[in-house]
């Protein structure tokens, strides 16, 4: 496997570079290498040269191939933004672990990867599960200008997780040994993890966001001594996200597996410092072109388990008065996946034009189409687990001037994309590359 400095989206597939400029761009999935197409047509001529006809085509076998190809991973981070980050794993820690991990993460501007450190601040080497899989992002609102009412209670945190089995099993990787002053760096998405069921990100202005890799403990156990109410540490089991190098067996015997909780030095758990988002890390949508009446936008995403309920929600919004020929099969949809870039285009509509298609929209008014994203892109398009960035394009070209109207011709792009999550997939996912191994002072 070869050394990375970066995690797919798919992470697992689970992580991968499909945000903004940081996508990787190859050939379309479902699109055959240029060599077998040009062999396709050598055979097609052949056949029909010996009046057998053009032979069928074969799209699965073309999705094979696309699928077999390996992207080019997106470009490492900033060394700058590594070296800040690893840095800043010396500050005191919220909560601390007898191994001293430090969990870190630093997020980044609208559109690019953020970044994840784990990083051995202790004085003896431990061996670490590495798995971003097990990554949780707890989002807490911010408070309202207006103080609360006493009597109304505070939000619960969101918690964002990748769905269970995503990427495949968990725990099917070795774990991975550091030693005093060493640490992983890993680049991530976080609207992989924050996604809603209509695929829209749970991240927003404000809010404060906890990071957390590992797996839940048990909570403290309440006993009372002398009359009084205590919390004492509860017995953790197995699997835990870090332990101490085991001990060399000696001539007294065994070690013993059975440590007192207040002693156990095994880690669950590792947090890092909270962060709060900020403006210019969530980004703002791209201005409209003011010169056109009609407004494309993307409503909603989707999650789901596989490409066959793939769905797209989108709405033309008048900014004045104005006709528009609308059929859901006009609109076509590129799609930044863990594999590159697709594109969605419907087929040719040769419908004679039917004048109950033409819709008018008053100021304000709007409407809306839901597209099966299967139906128009190529075989496995969203075939493996990961997340996919969505963008809409319309070509109005008919003008129903045989029916007497003047509607709106041209084209109309959304401004916003929308998220599609693959939970699972028909395809397996992409390994990640190897996370990048640091030095503290390095």
């Amino acid at each position: 496997m070869r050394v990375g400095t970066v995690i797919e989206l798919a992470l697992a597939a689970a992580v991968c570079g499909c945000a903004g400029n940081q996508t990787t761009v190859g050939s379309s999935v479902g699109e055959a290498p240029a060599e077998s197409a040009a062999s396709a047509s050598s055979r097609e001529e052949q056949a029909s040269a010996a009046g057998g006809g053009a032979s069928p085509p074969a799209p699965l076998a073309a999705s094979t191939d696309a699928s077999q190809s390996e992207p080019e991973p997106p470009p490492p981070p900033d060394p700058a933004v590594v070296k800040a980050l690893v840095e800043k794993t010396g500050e005191a820690p919220s909560l601390d672990n007898p191994l001293h991990l430090r969990l870190e993460v630093t997020p980044r501007p609208a559109g690019e990867l953020w970044l994840l450190a784990v990083v051995n601040r202790g004085t003896e080497p431990a061996n670490v599960l590495f798995d971003l899989r097990r990554l949780t992002l707890s989002l807490e609102a911010p408070e309202p200008a207006k103080p609360r009412p006493k009597w109304q209670k505070k939000p619960a945190p969101v918690v964002c997780k990748l769905p269970e089995g995503f990427g495949g099993r968990l725990l099917d990787e070795p774990t991975r040994t550091l030693a005093p002053g060493e640490g992983l760096v890993q680049t991530f998405d976080p609207r992989l993890y924050c996604i809603s069921s209509a695929g829209d990100s749970l991240l927003a202005t404000g809010q404060r966001v906890t990071a957390k890799l590992g797996f839940a403990p048990k909570p403290p156990r309440v006993v009372w001594m002398h009359g009084k109410r205590t919390e004492v540490p509860a017995q953790q089991s197995a699997p835990f996200i870090a332990e101490p190098v085991a001990p060399e067996p000696t001539s007294a015997g065994p070690v013993a597996s059975k440590v007192e909780p207040e002693l156990d030095p095994r880690v669950k758990q590792l947090a890092a410092n909270e962060l709060t988002l900020t403006p210019d890390l969530m980004g703002t949508e791209a201005e409209e072109d003011p010169t056109l009446p009609l407004q494309l936008r993307l409503v909603r995403g989707s999650d789901s388990a596989n490409e066959r309920g793939t769905t797209a929600v989108v709405e033309v919004k008048a900014k004045q008065k104005s006709q528009l020929y609308f059929r859901r099969e006009l609109v076509s949809y590129t799609v930044h996946g863990p594999e590159g870039i697709s594109e969605c285009d419907p087929q040719p509509d040769d419908r004679a034009p039917d004048r109950q298609a033409y819709v008018t929209l008053g100021v304000g008014q709007s409407v809306k189409a839901t597209s099966l994203l299967t139906e128009l892109c190529p075989k496995y398009t969203f075939g493996r687990p990961g997340l996919y960035l969505v963008s809409a394009r319309l070509d109005a070209v008919r003008s129903g001037a045989e029916f007497g109207l003047a509607a709106f011709t041209g084209r109309l792009e959304s401004r916003r994309e929308a998220l599609v999550r693959i939970r699972t997939g028909d395809l397996p996912a992409l390994p990640p590359p190897e996370p990048l191994l640091v030095k503290v002072g390095q």
